[in-house]
């Protein structure tokens, strides 16, 4: 097996290259590399900066170092911290909402969509991501991690598996000021906006253009 060329590096003033290995000097866990300098000039400049080069670089690794280890922490702190009871609560109510929402209405995922609309792309989430970046549909992430690293697509944003305009409206009236979980409740939740307190998702095959006047006067009243 052939090996990769080592990468060089080459400037108007200097060239980098790894030091041949068979010449190389032990150097512990580092490793060593030839500097060509363009002129006397450049190198008379390049030596006086080295100690400020080697100063700046230690300061920088050990700021990324600093960095490194207070996420480190946080990780580990954000799972040894106990829940105060009100959090435990109330993030209970929120997952059994999560649930309730995939089982009464179901769920695509991107393959499933492209298998319904005949897509030919080999990349089987690309229709599924085509439209969600035009903001026509949204996912939410799949809250059995185990099962599934993906999200999914709450089937009520589609009719025979393609994006129903309401929906697209309504996304582009929050303009991606609230998150997956929270249009899903949105449109999921009884609003008093709707005739007899409907939710939104009941309307959208009748009074669809009623969700999204009540999703444009909520996008003005509230940035969430």
């Amino acid at each position: 097996m052939t090996k990769a060329a080592e990468p060089k590096l080459h400037g108007d003033v200097l060239t980098l290259r790894p030091c041949d290995p068979g010449t190389q000097h032990a150097t512990g866990h580092g490793r060593a590399f030839v500097l060509e300098v363009a002129d006397e000039a450049a190198s008379s400049t390049l030596l006086a900066s080295l100690p400020l080069l080697d100063r700046l670089l230690a300061e920088k690794v050990a700021a990324v170092r600093e960095q490194r280890m207070g996420e480190m922490v946080d990780f580990m702190a954000a799972r040894l911290l106990a829940c105060a009871e009100v959090d435990w609560t109330m993030a209970q109510r929120l997952a059994e909402r999560h649930a309730r929402i995939l089982n009464e209405f179901g769920y695509y995922t991107a393959e499933e969509l492209a298998d319904a609309n005949g897509s030919q792309a080999s990349n089987r989430a690309a229709l599924a991501d085509n439209w969600r970046k035009r903001r026509q549909v949204f996912a939410v992430p799949h809250p059995d991690k185990g099962a599934r690293e993906r999200d999914v697509y709450p089937a009520f944003q589609f009719e025979e598996a393609r994006p129903i305009r309401a929906v697209q409206e309504v996304l582009e009236a929050f303009a991606g000021r609230k998150s997956p979980w929270k249009l899903a409740l949105w449109f999921t939740s009884n609003h008093g906006a709707l005739p007899g307190s409907a939710r939104p998702v009941d309307l959208l095959a009748g009074d669809a253009q009623a969700v999204v006047r009540a999703a444009r006067q909520d996008a003005l009243g509230s940035a969430a």
